[in-house]
């Protein structure tokens, strides 16, 4: 789905000369797209002591075991029509919806000038009951879906053999450094995943993503870069408690600074509709490890 298409005016020849209205749209869909260019930066934390770091890590383990555990399909695309209770009659439209983030994907590696049939191994990071990884299987020979939540693995392990499909493996973590034990692939990929850690959990997350890079191959990414009044405090952040879905961000410069630092070469860099709030500015991320 295009977020901004329905804030243009319907196509024209490009001869013609727009109509007022179609005049007083363009002008609000510029001021749309120009919305964050004057905006303050963001004060936020993103580098902690190790200890800080792990409390952080643990509570984002305990909320997605739960929220796998409650409602599986929903915690991944937060639509009432995912819930439990009415998964079952909607469950083709859940994986129907990633075939349009895969599509985004192909052709975005096609403008780098990837060639698709040398990416032969792709990770899908946070891969959740399995809904994109399903979608790669058809494209690339072998996916690796890693989920920190047990109870999603299931779901998705199930799921796979329903389908019989034999090219997706799983793995779980429970530690963000335990990335650093899997395997390298041709394409590590990542999306409504990152968003969902703080700041400095979601730094390294992405550091350790691009160790996994193999040579010639790819990162993508989607990564919110900027919020209207959003700031970041670990300190504060711990007091709150709260096991419940969280929407953080990361600044566009330290997302070009972990993965310049990786060795990784940005190739692209374009806006999305992930984040579905306006207050927030969402990219997505490719990158090629040379």
């Amino acid at each position: 789905m295009n977020f901004f298409k329905k804030f243009l005016p319907a196509p024209r020849n490009s001869r013609e000369t727009p109509q007022p209205d179609e005049q007083v749209a363009l002008a609000d869909f510029f001021d749309l797209l120009m919305r964050h260019s004057e905006a303050p930066p963001n004060e936020i934390e993103t580098e902690v002591d190790p200890d800080t770091f792990a409390r952080l890590q643990a509570r984002v383990e305990r909320t997605w075991s739960r929220l796998g555990e409650e409602d599986a399909h929903w915690s991944v695309i937060t639509d009432n029509k995912f819930r439990k209770e009415n998964i079952d009659d909607t469950l083709t439209d859940f994986f129907d919806m990633g075939e349009g983030d895969v599509k985004r994907l192909l052709a975005a590696l096609q403008r780098a000038g990837a060639q698709l049939s040398r990416v032969r191994s792709v990770m899908d990071f946070g891969c959740g009951v399995g809904r994109l990884s399903v979608i790669l299987s058809r494209h690339f020979d072998k996916v690796i879906g890693v989920d920190i939540s047990a109870s999603h693995l299931r779901e998705a392990n199930s799921c796979f053999r329903s389908l019989g499909i034999e090219n997706i493996q799983t793995s779980r973590l429970t530690s963000v450094s335990e990335i650093e034990t899997l395997q390298k692939c041709d394409l590590v990929y990542s999306i409504i995943v990152l968003q969902h850690n703080p700041p400095p959990v979601m730094r390294e997350l992405l550091s350790r993503l691009c160790s996994r890079v193999e040579r010639g191959g790819f990162l993508y990414v989607q990564i919110p870069t900027y919020k209207v009044g959003y700031s970041y405090s670990s300190d504060s952040d711990l007091l709150e408690n709260t096991d419940s879905m969280e929407m953080h961000i990361l600044p566009q410069k330290v997302v070009f600074d972990v993965i310049e630092k990786a060795g990784l070469s940005i190739r692209e860099v374009v806006e999305d509709g992930a984040a579905w709030n306006l207050d927030f500015r969402s990219q997505a991320f490719l990158a090629q490890r040379k």
